[in-house]
């Protein structure tokens, strides 16, 4: 005979109850498991989203108390975050479930990651140039992660950035997702961690995270990721290429590891702690400042069929590894210590692509329509903001000048006791607080960035 089963109903903190959408995937992590879930009912509080939208239902795998303790940092991180208008680099958090400790998180739906984007993009002619631009616009977000903190007085970096935690959201932005092992703390903060746990993709993690040494340069913590990030995408497409059966893991894999990574692990296995609070020593690793030969290699075997030449293949190799050799060098202030100039980096690659692609005879050789257009729109965007602002200055200036004009052009002044004191000393007074006033609005606009 059979029995009915009553649907699994989540109910959040702000009343609101949430349940699954029928014929959903079930994502399961070693963290928690994500689902699709409904908003029943109209928004309450913070929940806002309309009945039946679809949202994310971030829920704690029981029984692990260790990523209990990362769930409830998420969550903090996100609440804080999403009380921010506008825009945000993460999805934004509508509700949690559980009392007095969070078990789920109620989150912003996404349709993808960057692994599986990648994975629809493997056989098209201009995937190298989308997932350039794509990671240009990824580290922005990363960036915009960054200030946020920074201007709360804190020290930020996500820690575990990798292709899964990188997400589309249904209206086509990229997100950062996965702020369990995020370090957001005081300035005088130096290390990660009192253990030598690693929580984080050991395939993204950056050195200075492994050994828990000093982070002085903590966005660096992420260049670092986004680095490895490229490479494993990159090696994707090579075994996809070849034929080769992927890994049901993703770029999660040890076959997505760069060599770096294991000379790294190599120094970690001799002595742990050699590093622990304390600056990195370069000279401890293989030829810190530059990837090993067989990254080199992968890298340059990945651009294989990208071009319509092999030379503008080994140009756009070369291109690449010297970003790369940056991202990913061991000595932290020798990365890019800022998320924004990778960001520019990876755009240098979109247009380096561009160039080399377009310059072949190949039929296929057409630059990628989405990525000559933004890219456009960035230039003609700076140009309109520079031209807007040296308007103004030119009004502002002529105002200012039209003003001087008027003052040498006044009739000498008469004798003191032709006119009152009072109504002198009102005129100038109004003179004055006309040119501050005009001055003021210069200082504004320029500012501003108008």
């Amino acid at each position: 005979m059979p029995t009915a089963t009553l649907p699994l109903v989540w109910t959040g903190r702000t009343g609101r109850k949430y349940a699954p959408v029928d014929g959903s995937r079930v994502r399961r992590g070693g963290m928690a498991t994500v689902r699709k879930v409904a908003g029943r009912g109209g928004p309450v509080g913070q929940s806002t989203v309309p009945d039946g939208a679809h949202l994310a239902l971030k829920l704690w795998n029981e029984g692990d108390e260790a990523s209990l303790d990362q769930l409830q940092r998420e969550a903090a991180i996100l609440s804080s975050i999403s009380q921010s208008e506008g825009e945000i680099p993460c999805p934004r958090l509508y509700d949690v479930v559980g009392e007095p400790l969070i078990t789920a998180l109620v989150m912003e739906w996404c349709s993808a990651d960057l692994g599986r984007w990648w994975a629809d993009r493997l056989d098209t002619p201009d995937a190298f140039g989308r997932l350039m631009a794509t990671m240009a616009e990824v580290a922005r977000r990363v960036s915009d992660y960054h200030v946020f903190f920074a201007d709360r007085h804190a020290v930020a970096a996500h820690g575990d950035l990798k292709p899964s935690n990188i997400l589309l959201s249904t209206d086509g932005r990229w997100l950062i997702s996965d702020f369990g092992t995020a370090q957001v703390g005081p300035i005088e903060d130096e290390t990660w961690d009192e253990t030598a746990q690693v929580v984080a993709t050991e395939n993204f993690l950056a050195p200075e995270v492994l050994f828990n040494a000093r982070k002085r340069h903590p966005a660096a913590i992420d260049t670092w990721s986004l680095g490895a990030s490229v490479f494993a995408l990159l090696r994707l497409r090579r075994l996809h290429a070849d034929g080769a059966e992927l890994p049901r893991n993703g770029t999660h894999s040890p076959r997505f590891r760069t060599e770096r990574m294991n000379q790294v692990h190599q120094v970690y296995a001799r002595n742990p702690k050699q590093f622990k609070g304390r600056d990195l020593d370069p000279d401890a690793f293989v030829d810190p400042l530059r990837l090993p030969e067989e990254d080199r290699r992968s890298v340059r075997d990945a651009m294989r069929g990208l071009l319509p030449t092999s030379a503008a293949e080994d140009d756009l190799a070369e291109a690449l590894l010297q970003v790369l050799d940056r991202a990913m060098s061991i000595d932290p202030a020798h990365r890019y210590t800022s998320c924004r100039d990778l960001a520019a980096a990876f755009e240098n690659l979109t247009r380096t692509f561009i160039q080399l692609s377009t310059s072949g005879n190949s039929p296929n050789a057409t630059p990628p329509r989405e990525t000559t257009d933004q890219l456009v729109r960035d230039r003609d965007a700076e140009s309109v903001r520079a031209e807007r602002l040296a308007r103004e200055n030119q009004r502002l200036q002529a105002k200012l000048d039209e003003l001087a004009a008027s003052v040498a052009n006044l009739p000498p002044r008469p004798p003191a006791s032709a006119v009152p004191i009072g109504v002198a000393l009102v005129g100038i007074a109004g003179l004055q607080a006309l040119t501050l006033v005009l001055l003021m609005a210069l200082i504004g606009l320029v500012s501003a960035g108008i």
